[in-house]
């Protein structure tokens, strides 16, 4: 009979298939269930770039997390629309500037708020990679604008019952996708909130005026509305003339003929930056979001105020 060393032996053993779980005593039961589960999550485990240590990796998801509240609830007010696969923003921004002679209150420069609305991918807050979702029993975020995401702070904090053994690769997977939410979520506070901040700095700057952001419900496309005129702002447009409503004479009617007891104005929401007194009739525009006509702007106002 040929021997066999132990060497081979030992090797035969390890190829032999895994016993099923009920047939494994209890404790034994509860390690193999734990090494499966390692071996599911630990296939990036020869990935030298994957940080393993449980506790670096603690402090840094701690830290995404922090991060990624801080983003959605910047984001949260400019929500419109929430799925489960996508979520939609609106957001408002200036783009020009135009300068028009008002009768009785001289020069004008004002500006329209524009809003625009844009749908985002939002898949990652609301579904967990399959490696993940059989471990830990997700719950969602309160009722309301959130209701579709998950709750990844409660998630997290629930993973850490785990064993190490488990914990060890599933928080390197969890980071990860808490990584690939933070990218979403960058993209969506740069397009409703930074992009359009810089126009508002600027026209901030420029005029020394804080800048009025309209809520949701504010129609700003110039409508037909038969109000009460004491309602109306002094610089809504009259129907009639087209002038603001402040520029009407006291009795009710302005050069051009109108009377407004029509109570027939086109509302349209636009902010006065500046007033000024000066000769001549002045009627031009500014494109901000152009930085060249940024600098034209500002000389215009020089030129105004040396006049």
């Amino acid at each position: 009979m040929i021997g066999v060393s132990v060497g081979q032996k030992r090797k035969a053993e390890e190829n032999l298939p895994s016993p099923p779980l009920n047939e494994l005593e209890p404790l034994e039961q509860v390690s193999k269930a734990r090494e499966d589960l390692g071996e599911l999550l630990i296939s990036d485990k020869k990935n030298a770039a994957i940080n393993f240590d449980i506790e670096q990796n603690i402090r840094e998801i701690r830290a995404i997390l922090q991060m990624n509240a801080e983003i959605l609830d910047r984001c949260t007010k400019f929500m419109t629309h929430t799925s489960d696969k996508s979520t939609t923003f609106a957001r408002i921004r200036f783009e020009v500037v135009q300068v028009r002679k008002m009768k009785m209150i001289g020069t004008q420069f004002i500006t329209r708020p524009i809003r625009e609305t844009s749908s985002f991918d939002t898949t990652s807050l609301s579904f967990l990679p399959q490696e993940l979702d059989d471990i830990i029993v997700k719950h969602n975020m309160a009722e309301g604008k959130l209701k579709y995401f998950i709750d990844f702070e409660k998630f997290f904090n629930k993973s850490l019952i785990l064993h190490e053994s488990v914990l060890e690769p599933f928080l390197p997977k969890l980071k990860e996708h808490l990584m690939t939410i933070q990218v979403c979520l960058g993209g969506i506070d740069s397009w409703v909130i930074r992009e359009p901040q810089v126009a508002i700095s600027f026209l901030e700057a420029t005029f020394s005026t804080k800048m009025e952001i309209p809520g949701h419900s504010v129609e700003l496309r110039p409508h037909i509305c038969k109000c009460d005129a004491d309602a109306h702002d002094r610089n809504l447009l009259c129907l009639s003339c087209g002038e603001a409503y402040g520029s009407h004479y006291y009795d009710g009617a302005c050069s051009e003929g109108c009377d407004y007891g029509s109570r027939e104005f086109t509302c349209e929401v636009f902010q006065v930056l500046k007033h000024c007194k000066v000769k001549g009739k002045y009627e031009t525009s500014f494109d901000i979001t152009n930085v060249q006509e940024q600098a034209r702007l500002k000389k215009f106002l020089e030129f105004i105020s040396i006049e």
